[in-house]
C-alpha cells in the first residue's frame, strides 16, 4: 500500500478505539506526522503498526499508557529517530507544488476579483498594470512569509500534543484565526508598501485567473508523478 491508502486504512480502523485510547493515540499521530522531512512512507506505516498494537492490546483490556508507557512524548521520539529522512528529490518536489499551489491562488483570486469589481462595480480597470523587478520581489517576500507560517502553524500544532491540560477547541479556533489573519494581513501589506521598479507590464485584469487555473493545473500534474498528496 501507498501512503494515501494507509492512511485511509488507518482513519477506518481508529474509529474502533474507545475514548481514552483515541485521545493517546492521536497525540502520538500528530507528533509524528509533524516531524519534518521524515518519509512520508515509512511514517505512516510506523503509525498503521502502532494502531495495530493497540487494539489488539485494547481487545485485551489493556490501555495505550500500558502498551507504549506514560511518557508518549519520549516514546514517539525514538520511533521518529528510527523513521528514515524523505528523499532530496521528493521534498524538493513537494516544495514546487506547495509554491505553485499557493501563486495559483493569489493568481486566481486577483483575476476574478479585479474582473467582477470592474466589470460589475466600475471600480480598477480591465487591465492591471506592474512592475516586473517590484512583483518578483513581492512574491519573493510572500514565499517567504508563508514558509514562516507554515512552519509556526507545524510547530505549535506538535506543541499542542501530550498536553498536561487539554485546551478548549473554541480557543485554539481563535488563536488560529488570529494568525492567519495576521499572516493574511502581512501579505497584503507587503504589496501596499512595495515601491515601484524594474520594466513595466500589461495584462488584462481576467488573465491573472487563467494564470491560476494553468499553474494550480501544473501543480496537479507534479503531485500526480510524485504521488505526494
Amino acid at each position: 500500500m501507498n501512503a494515501k491508502e494507509i492512511i485511509k486504512l488507518n482513519n477506518e480502523k481508529r474509529e474502533q478505539l474507545n475514548e481514552a485510547n483515541l485521545a493517546y493515540y492521536e497525540d502520538m499521530l500528530l507528533y509524528i506526522r509533524l516531524s519534518s522531512a521524515r518519509s512520508e512512507q515509512y511514517t505512516e506505516e510506523t503509525l498503521l503498526e502502532l494502531l495495530e498494537h493497540l487494539l489488539q492490546a485494547q481487545e485485551e483490556g489493556r490501555s495505550a499508557a500500558d502498551v507504549f508507557g506514560n511518557n508518549p512524548k519520549e516514546y514517539c521520539q525514538e520511533l521518529i529517530g528510527e523513521i528514515p529522512e524523505e528523499t532530496r528529490k521528493k521534498q524538493v518536489r513537494f516544495s514546487i507544488y506547495i509554491i505553485l499551489q499557493f501563486l495559483a491562488i493569489i493568481s486566481f483570486v486577483n483575476g476574478i476579483v479585479g474582473f467582477g469589481m470592474y466589470y460589475f462595480f466600475d471600480l480598477g480597470s480591465d487591465m492591471t498594470t506592474f512592475s516586473i523587478g517590484s512583483g518578483i520581489a513581492i512574491v519573493i517576500i510572500d514565499l517567504l512569509i508563508l514558509y514562516l507560517f507554515i512552519t509556526i502553524i507545524f510547530r505549535w500544532l506538535r506543541g499542542s500534543a501530550f498536553p498536561k491540560k487539554k485546551q478548549k477547541k473554541w480557543v485554539e479556533f481563535i488563536q488560529i484565526w488570529a494568525f492567519s489573519t495576521f499572516s493574511i494581513g502581512l501579505f497584503v501589506f507587503v504589496i501596499y508598501i512595495m515601491p515601484d521598479f524594474g520594466a513595466t507590464m500589461s495584462l488584462p485584469t481576467i488573465s491573472f485567473a487563467a494564470i491560476g487555473v494553468i499553474l494550480y493545473g501544473l501543480s496537479k500534474l507534479i503531485n500526480k508523478k510524485a504521488k505526494m498528496v
